[in-house]
């Protein structure tokens, strides 16, 4: 595992362009910073708490998921100019959006879980935001959902506050109820994941340190430790993982 920066305070979520420059959202400061090679520069502040972080080849853009705003918002890649997408469902605000993923239908499908204190349970509405601007609830009920992912078929949640990985298939014809795909011991708490080519799923789990590696079935294949961190947010492209750290203000990368 390679550290490619530790100057960014708060590191949250993580995406890469095309050109595979690396955005990483800072929940402390709300900027968004651009590492480009050797070079770390600030592209845009929300003036918020961003968390989730996604490109949008569709739109050539940055979708962020704000929490303190309550908004959805899209970055520019040119100008870094911001935009609300959306703040509110059926008339009420959001709770406070932690990630998002983009589907192949450019419909942006994204977790708002409520930030009260242990022992509230946070249960809470996952909501997909069609490619029409039409917001609808996609999930009601989990427990903190945070970090979320799409494979061929399926979308994966995390259920923090219960402690596992849930996912349902990816079928806009029928609502399905989520299936639990792995639990996960205490104090795992898990938080972000993505998906690899081979379809196995790498969850982080800040509670421990950790990552762990879940094949398609279900099944533990790997779980990597480190000393001094809380993995937060990763992301796969061409091979390569990106995760966040948000305890030592680092950002790292390996390979498979």
């Amino acid at each position: 595992m390679k550290e490619i920066s530790s100057s960014i305070p708060h590191p949250e979520g993580i995406t890469l362009d095309e050109e595979n420059n690396i955005y990483v959202s800072s929940a402390s400061s709300g900027n968004i910073f651009l590492l480009k090679g050797s070079q770390i520069d600030i592209h845009a502040n929300t003036r918020g708490r961003p968390l989730g972080i996604a490109f949008s080849k569709t739109l050539n853009c940055l979708i962020v998921a704000d929490a303190s705003r309550k908004s959805i918002l899209r970055i520019s890649l040119g100008n870094a100019s911001i935009s609300k997408i959306c703040d509110s469902y059926d008339g009420i605000d959001l709770n406070g959006p932690s990630d998002l993923i983009i589907n192949q239908d450019q419909d942006i499908i994204f977790t708002d879980p409520l930030r009260n204190p242990y022992p509230n349970p946070c249960i809470s509405p996952v909501y997909k935001l069609n490619n029409r601007h039409e917001l609808e609830i996609f999930i009601a009920d989990l427990a903190f959902p945070s970090g979320i992912t799409i494979s061929k078929d399926r979308v994966f949640i995390s259920e923090t506050r219960a402690n596992r990985l849930v996912s349902l298939e990816n079928n806009d014809e029928e609502k399905i109820e989520p299936q639990m795909f792995r639990r996960f011991a205490e104090p795992g708490n898990p938080d972000g994941i993505t998906v690899d080519d081979e379809e196995n799923i790498y969850q982080t789990l800040p509670g421990i340190g950790a990552i762990a590696v879940i094949d398609k079935k279900g099944e533990m294949k790997e779980i990597y430790h480190m000393e001094s961190w809380k993995p937060s947010n990763i992301h796969f492209k061409d091979g390569i993982f990106y995760v966040t750290d948000r305890l030592g203000s680092r950002i790292f990368k390996f390979s498979k």
